[in-house]
């Protein structure tokens, strides 16, 4: 079975009980960590997915609560005497600064550690990621201040489905890229320059015809009634706000 697990659900501004938006998705032999703005490793244990193997990792770009805490991880890994390859997954921009964060903090020197292998994801609907035996992902633009990417995982003959938006205004390529999915799992920051107001990514999910909204990366302090309220007066199916520790049935 695999397991969509929610390890932290805020905004930038987060705080000690929601830690800045991040997702695994689990299977029994393979794993994926979607954004890395905090080490997940500690979580993941305390969630009993210690021995969860993360192999793949597809940051959607290159903004510190999205990806500061990926160079803290990859180096927690090899003290923990990991030595398997792990692949990461991002546009070409974030993957070029990826790279030089790495080298800033030393990681060629680190005694002992594992392959790090880079793909770039190239900016076009639906972009094929990764594909193993339980799942399957796919990426495509969306529209935020700096070059970001939305991303679809299907498990199963089904093809059941989660989106995960990214940081973004409404933008047709996320609602393409969502179309019929199971879940729709869309940042509610507030609506501004490069995101969306809990209302707006309501609307999202219904011209994507979404099964369900999950919102997400929303601010810690605002009033969670008032956010389901506005999202619920737009979207007729299943509303409900992510949790920091939540395992998602989708």
């Amino acid at each position: 079975m695999v397991k969509l697990v929610v390890l932290g659900s805020s905004s930038l501004v987060a705080t000690e009980q929601r830690r800045p938006t991040h997702l695994a998705v689990l299977g029994e032999e393979h794993g994926l960590l979607i954004d890395c703005g905090v080490s997940p490793r500690g979580r993941l244990e305390a969630l009993g997915f210690e021995r969860a193997r993360i192999d793949e990792i597809f940051i959607t770009h290159f903004h510190p609560d999205h990806a500061a805490g990926l160079p803290l991880y990859l180096m927690e890994l090899c003290l923990r005497g990991r030595r398997a390859p792990i692949r990461i997954h991002s546009g070409a921009e974030t993957v070029r600064r990826i790279r030089k964060a790495m080298q800033l903090y030393g990681w060629r020197k680190l005694p002992g550690q594992f392959p790090i292998r880079y793909r770039t994801v190239r900016r076009a609907q639906r972009e094929p990621v990764l594909e193993n035996s339980e799942f399957r992902a796919f990426a495509a633009p969306v529209r935020h201040v700096i070059p970001t990417l939305a991303v679809r995982v299907e498990q199963g003959a089904g093809a059941r489905s989660f989106v995960y938006s990214g940081d973004t205004e409404p933008c047709a390529g996320l609602a393409a890229l969502a179309r019929g999915t199971d879940l729709l799992i869309h940042e509610a920051t507030g609506a501004g320059p490069g995101h969306s107001s809990a209302a707006q990514a309501a609307a999202e999910a219904r011209e994507a015809q979404a099964g369900r909204l999950l919102l997400i990366h929303t601010d810690p302090y605002a009033d969670r009634g008032a956010l389901l309220a506005e999202a619920r007066a737009v979207f007729p199916g299943r509303v409900d706000l992510a949790s920091d520790g939540e395992t998602i049935d989708w």
